[in-house]
């Protein structure tokens, strides 16, 4: 069934608020940056980053810092669907065991073992998170909701600029759709995006209903030795009971891009003379 999607856009002409003034369609703006988030994961595919998060409690004392390699992976033949993944390398300080160059011979695997191993890899992470509703969450999420085939899903309307971001950037807020009558609590966000080539410098994903609503923000950057768009910082908020606070904190570094050559020798038999 084809999904109907009903788009807003939020203008104001009054003097007073000159911040909104000629905002672009929204329509239009949804075009370039489904376009730039796809140039984006072209970019971003098969880099590796070096993550430092670290997990802290506003009241209660337990503290972690993971540092993982994050990598972006894309299914061969479906340009629309993407994989991230963190394999986890130290816990406080101590190396993980036996985790050197499992990220090499994930891509030795064939596909379906590959995809299989990845998930064993990301749960393996998972494991050393911190308790008590600490979470590892993903600085590409909203991305894959801005994705052309995606924004289908969501409702957008255009707010106003943000000048601290940048020149040209704006405020596109969006709504997940869900079907009338579901139990699921609706994705709500904000991405900071250029009106002029649609690039994404700062997503905010709202999960659940206040006061204990959940958020997580992201800022990008360029990398100068890439020259391509990364993750540059990840903040993540989650109210618990009694006042307390999980807080997440993931710095992104050391952007390198992942290839693996393999070579082998041939032996050829001599010419017949």
């Amino acid at each position: 069934m084809t999904r109907l999607v009903r788009l807003a856009v939020v203008m104001v002409f009054a003097s007073s608020a000159p911040i909104y003034a000629q905002a672009p369609e929204t329509a239009d703006l949804l075009g370039r940056v489904g376009n730039a988030v796809q140039v984006f994961i072209d970019n971003f595919t098969n880099v590796v980053a070096e993550e430092e998060y670290r997990q802290q409690f506003r009241q209660a004392a337990p503290r972690r810092r993971l540092k993982s390699d994050f990598l972006l992976v894309g299914y061969p033949g479906q340009e629309k669907l993407f994989l991230t993944f963190r394999d986890v390398l130290e816990v406080d300080g101590r190396p993980v065991r036996n985790q050197q160059e499992r990220l090499t011979k994930l891509f030795l695997e064939p596909f379906e073992d590959a995809l299989r191993r990845a998930g064993d890899i990301q749960r393996e992470g998972a494991r050393h998170s911190l308790d008590r509703g600490a979470r590892l969450m993903d600085p590409l999420q909203v991305l894959s909701y801005l994705q052309r085939a995606y924004q289908q899903n969501f409702r957008f309307s255009v707010a106003g600029l943000d000048p601290s971001l940048g020149r040209g950037v704006r405020e596109l807020e969006f709504e997940q759709i869900v079907e009338p009558g579901a139990r699921q609590i609706a994705l709500r966000g904000t991405a900071w995006v250029s009106e002029s080539s649609g690039r994404v410098v700062k997503t905010e994903l709202r999960e659940g209903r206040a006061p204990a609503v959940r958020y997580t923000t992201t800022r990008f950057g360029l990398d100068p030795v890439l020259g391509i768009d990364v993750p540059v910082e990840m903040q993540d908020a989650v109210p618990l009971a009694r006042d307390d606070e999980f807080q997440g904190r993931a710095t992104y570094r050391n952007f390198r891009r992942f290839q693996v050559r393999v070579d082998a020798a041939i032996d050829v038999p001599p010419t017949p003379r």
